[in-house]
């Protein structure tokens, strides 16, 4: 509860219930005094007293106030603390196709029904991706994301004290919309093996030590590619081949990135690698100080993998996406399926658990919170399902033998 007693002496205290905040952001407070022989009993009276507040209905906390305004206040209290990234996906989404459905609307006369509208408007607004074709509508995830956003910014007038109830929660959970997110594509083990052997085969550049050193280190770890292009020096432990992930990319643009605490607490962990990685490493590191050495420049960071051009006359980490050009340039050369730099990670923890690891170990090394997120992270592979196939097979055999001997 939004409260808090204060000791005036004599048996005197404050009570203090907090109602939210007006328009321009200014905290809205009831108060009242009362007579209380302890902190106990004045907690007693506290809790009454929001009762009585809770009974009336309050005026002056959002009756008037029009969801474009509470976007204003959510913005200051709320999105600009999240991530760089974050904040600019939920601006994105309120400049496109929230704000054009409720910006002038006022809290109190926001419906489920408003809501409905809004979702079925949205699940038939053409792509900006794709406006040549009139069939591609929005995605179920974007409609999806778009609700979600509603939802939690309503949810928040509530915890302010704006409105009493979210609108959303008249609408039955079955009718929320669902997303339905994109899969991976990931290699099979003779697409991975023939990309392995090209690796082996390209020519030592910088260039391609340097994207062959992220690819391995992606693919061994499984390390998301905002962490891994935030990487330093001093996050590489030679002696026991481990890094530590502490920090990650969060990009827009050139002009428009961070770096920052990773995506969750989970997301700060130690990844481990084998000799080989810790070899292209080493290369790596030999190439870049000679090319700092050559240019007279200081990598005053410590980035382990820079950007080919400065920004604003300083060294910076590579963009997320530039292993990703890198990639899709060599399985276009060499007829392989496309695959994104994301897929590293799902291949990951895709091999790892299908060669044996236990399931909370690939958890730990991707950094999940919950272990719902691994599984989905898993990708049966051809090969396995053969296998599978057979073992049934050979089992159902078997049986087939032990009837006819009986």
């Amino acid at each position: 509860m939004a409260g808090t007693v204060i000791n005036r002496g004599n048996n005197k205290w404050e009570l203090r219930i907090s109602m939210g905040y007006t328009a321009d952001g200014k905290q809205i407070r009831k108060t009242k005094r009362v007579g209380a022989t302890s902190a106990r009993a004045a907690k007693k009276a506290l809790d009454e007293f929001y009762m009585e507040i809770m009974s009336k209905p309050q005026e002056g906390t959002g009756e008037q106030m029009t969801f474009g305004e509470l976007v204003k206040i959510w913005e200051m209290k709320h999105n600009s603390k999240k991530a760089l990234t974050t904040r600019h996906a939920q601006t994105l989404l309120l400049q496109k196709h929230v704000l054009k459905e409720f910006q002038g609307l006022k809290l109190c006369n926001i419906t489920s029904d408003h809501i409905r509208r809004f979702v079925e408007r949205m699940r038939n607004v053409d792509s900006e991706r794709h406006k040549k074709n009139e069939k591609n509508k929005l995605s179920d995830t974007a409609v999806h994301k778009c609700f979600k956003l509603v939802n939690h910014i309503l949810r928040k007038a509530v915890d302010w004290k704006f409105i009493a109830k979210n609108p959303c929660d008249d609408i039955p959970r079955d009718e929320w919309p669902k997303p339905n997110y994109h899969h991976y594509p990931v290699w099979e083990e003779e697409d991975l093996q023939k990309f392995l052997q090209i690796l082996e085969n390209l020519p030592e550049t910088k260039s391609n030590v340097k994207n062959k050193t992220m690819f391995y280190l992606a693919l061994i770890s499984g390390a998301r590619k905002g962490e891994f292009s935030a990487l330093t020096w001093d996050d590489v432990d030679w002696k026991n081949g481990s890094i530590s992930i502490n920090k990650a990319q969060k990009y827009v643009n050139a002009k428009n990135f961070e770096i920052s605490r990773p995506k969750t607490e989970k997301s700060i962990r130690t990844i481990y690698i084998d000799d080989y990685v810790l070899s292209l490493l080493k290369k790596h590191k030999e190439n870049q100080d000679n090319y700092l050495k050559s240019k007279g420049y200081e990598n005053t960071h410590g980035y382990i993998f820079l950007a080919i051009r400065l920004r604003n006359d300083e060294l910076v980490p590579v963009s997320p996406s530039c292993l990703g050009m890198w990639l899709n340039k060599l399985c276009q050369e060499n007829n392989l399926p496309n695959i994104t730099v994301h897929s590293l990670r799902h291949m990951a923890a895709t091999y790892a658990l299908n060669h044996g690891a236990a399931l909370t170990t690939v958890q730990s090394m991707l950094g999940h919170t919950n272990i719902r997120t691994t599984s989905i992270y898993l990708h049966p592979l051809e090969f396995q399902k053969k296998e599978t196939a057979q073992i049934l097979s050979n089992h159902l055999n078997d049986l087939r033998k032990s009837k006819k001997e009986e």
